[in-house]
């Protein structure tokens, strides 16, 4: 999850300091605001990934957003910033 996490970030830095970087591999959050920039919503989830690694660094379990439960490892293992179980 960290070398996910490290990975991404890394990506996003590229990204923000104007490289080109591929980024079809990595699935964004689905939920935004629709009105927000390409470049709001990539400071957004470059912020997002900040907030699961501090967590994950204090051994806090991520949970869902929506019911409480936890959220499954191999989701996380996937896509360490998701924020519901799949079953809400």
């Amino acid at each position: 999850v960290l070398a996910k996490l490290g990975e991404v970030s890394r990506k996003l830095e590229q990204l923000l300091a104007g490289q080109d970087v591929t980024l079809a591999d990595i699935q964004l959050p689905q939920e935004r605001d629709p009105g927000e920039t390409p470049l709001e919503r990539l400071r957004a989830f470059k912020a997002l990934l900040q907030r699961v690694l501090e967590e994950l660094r204090r051994g806090e379990v991520r949970t869902c957003e929506r019911c409480g439960g936890a959220i499954p490892d191999p989701a996380l293992d996937e896509t360490p910033w998701v924020s519901a179980c799949g079953r809400c």
